[in-house]
């Protein structure tokens, strides 16, 4: 090799060191100022409970019950919430904000969707009150109801003088007042709030004669489901971050209070429905991340994660590809869960009880479409 061939080897390799060193020492750079960024949240130390296991015996135990769901539509992608009208229609919202229809013919089987409503923004919790009207708790618009012919009027969008940032769930009493929840201030799902670990959320009332709103409860944990008991002497709520369901008393001695009606939850609970048992089937989004439970409990890591920017947080919160849905007693006694452990479906949300099916539904980052199965295999 000659000199000048010796000068320029020599010359690229301080070329590659200069470069290496250049490198990084700015990625050095970029973690000693990523770190001394101030947190935007003070996360709050929590120790959660250890997950039930799927492995031993017991209602919680691993099988395949949903494992054979048949798909009834696929138009609504992502069905938050399924209801039934009088004459056992199945109504489905979408995030793109329209709401669909799906009739039966006379062997069950579902006929193609059709747009019902289209109400701009989320249309999430549904259900119909007395009158046909269908009421929806949409994220972006607010309390909602919508008549046979698809007109929309808007019932709330304030409580207390201020704004209703999420409106999720919901149920109707009898005499017409509709529980919803108001999932959290953040105003929108963000991986932030898991790793604060604070509550945000409240359970609201809307009374349709005096058209006031008024907050039942508040300080939840991402609030989310909502459903009556069968004498609805107690309303149900889902505290999704904290894997439990909060029961607020509206009859008897212990009126206007709260207490937990079932915890532990073996994943984050979504939506509640109650079937004509008075049982509560519970939607699971997804079953419990261990990387969230560990950050809780460390929460200079939650505080790290909290100034990762969204965009790149989203895959962390996607829901575990594992189909889950729990049903609970009148008393809050674990009766049964069901499972699909391939993960062909997963993400639920709503598990609904009619006739002879399980109607499920799912939200962004779970399987896609309206699904059932047998309620007796």
């Amino acid at each position: 090799m000659s000199t000048e061939q010796k000068q320029r080897k020599r010359s690229t390799g301080q070329q590659i060191r200069r470069w290496s060193l250049t490198l990084l020492g700015v990625i050095v750079l970029g973690i000693i100022v990523f770190l001394l960024i101030p947190a935007p949240v003070e996360p709050a130390l929590w120790s959660a409970p250890t997950a039930p296991s799927f492995e031993k015996e017991g209602p919680w135990k691993e099988n395949n019950k949903l494992s054979s769901a048949e798909l009834v539509t696929d138009r609504a992608k992502f069905p938050e919430f399924i209801t039934f009208d009088k004459e056992g229609r199945l109504y489905a919202g979408d995030s793109d904000g329209k709401i669909y229809r799906v009739t039966f013919d006379a062997e069950d089987k579902a006929q193609p969707a059709e747009v019902f409503a289209d109400t701009h923004g989320t249309p999430n919790g549904l259900k119909f009150d007395a009158a046909g009207n269908l009421i929806v708790a949409d994220i972006q618009k607010g309390l909602l109801s919508i008549d046979p012919n698809g007109n929309i009027e808007v019932l709330t969008t304030e409580v207390d003088g201020g704004p209703i940032y999420l409106a999720n769930e919901l149920d109707i009493a009898q005499d017409g007042s509709i529980y919803f929840s108001d999932t959290s201030n953040y105003g929108k799902v963000m991986f932030k709030e898991i790793a604060e670990n604070k509550p945000h959320g409240r359970l609201l009332k809307y009374d349709p004669l005096t058209k006031q709103t008024t907050v039942l409860l508040k300080d939840l944990y991402f609030a989310n489901g909502v459903v009556l008991s069968a004498e609805e002497d107690f309303v149900l709520v889902a505290e999704s971050y904290h894997y439990q369901l909060t029961r607020y008393w509206l009859k008897g001695p212990k009126q206007g209070t709260s207490d937990i009606f079932a915890e532990n939850l073996a994943g984050f609970p979504d939506n509640i429905t109650r079937d004509a048992q008075g049982h509560f089937w519970v939607g699971v989004f997804t079953t419990r991340l261990s990387f969230a439970d560990y950050m809780h409990s460390h929460p200079w890591l939650a505080a790290t994660m909290s100034k990762v920017p969204q965009s790149l947080l989203n895959g962390a919160s996607a829901p575990v590809k594992h189909g889950l849905v729990a049903e609970y007693g009148p008393e809050g006694e674990l009766i049964s869960s069901w499972h699909d452990p391939e993960g062909t479906l997963y993400g639920i949300t709503t598990a609904v009880s009619q006739g002879k099916y399980l109607y499920l539904g799912t939200a962004p980052g779970g399987s896609q479409g309206v699904h059932r199965v047998p309620l007796k295999p």
